[in-house]
């Protein structure tokens, strides 16, 4: 387990890019980032972390469960994860995301974003390129907002068509919903917000949804 852990932490610490933030590893400024230099940073970083520490960047808070946080740490949305300010480590703000930085049950009084199409609209278009633009533009205003990880490309395939969220997914063909998923979250993330793509499969039914037995 404490190897498992390990290497989650050590894989979530690349991802996030935490630790360019903190100077564990020595590097010239001229001279661009490697991604060796990336893992020599995240693994410097996560060697000094306590066991407390390590266990509480795998325990991630839905905000109205987040007591005793300030108006500033914390942006109600999709999570949080506290960071570890000693060490570089930044706090965590999730939202969801795939079309459009997200605000269920008006959790934030009057913030709005802008909405794109359903997805399906866009994956009937056959053009990475929009599909790109969108995730920028959401990624964008993700940024703004605060947030640092966007709970989006959805790629779930549309299997049944009465599926409560095949407006989030990019229709039945996974090699179509595949290289449009990639380039929504090239989009976003060239905005330097994580995208975690989501619902690989297997989440394309309301019928049984809480009882269904998948065997794969």
């Amino acid at each position: 387990m404490a190897k498992t852990i390990h290497g989650w932490l050590l894989g979530a610490t690349l991802l996030s890019g935490i630790g360019a933030q903190a100077p564990v590893v020595a590097r010239q400024a001229s001279a661009p980032a490697t991604k060796q230099d990336a893992r020599a940073r995240a693994a410097a970083i996560v060697a000094k972390m306590t066991l407390d520490e390590k266990i509480a960047l795998v325990h991630g808070l839905f905000p109205p469960m987040a007591k005793g946080k300030t108006p500033n740490e914390l942006i109600p949305s999709a999570g949080h994860i506290d960071g570890i300010p000693h060490l570089g480590v930044p706090l965590i703000r999730e939202s969801d995301a795939s079309l459009g930085v997200a605000n269920q049950v008006e959790q934030r009084k009057g913030d709005v974003a802008t909405a794109l199409p359903s997805s399906l609209a866009t994956a009937a278009t056959f053009d990475p390129a929009i599909a790109r633009a969108g995730g920028a533009m959401i990624g964008a205003e993700a940024r703004a907002k605060r947030f640092t990880v966007l709970l989006a490309g959805g790629v779930n395939l549309t299997r049944d068509p009465w599926n409560g969220r095949n407006f989030e997914y990019l229709g039945e063909d996974p090699l179509l919903a595949g290289t449009m998923a990639g380039a929504h979250i090239a989009g976003v993330q060239s905005n330097k917000i994580v995208s975690t793509i989501k619902h690989y499969a297997l989440n394309a039914q309301e019928t049984g949804r809480t009882v269904v037995d998948a065997q794969i």
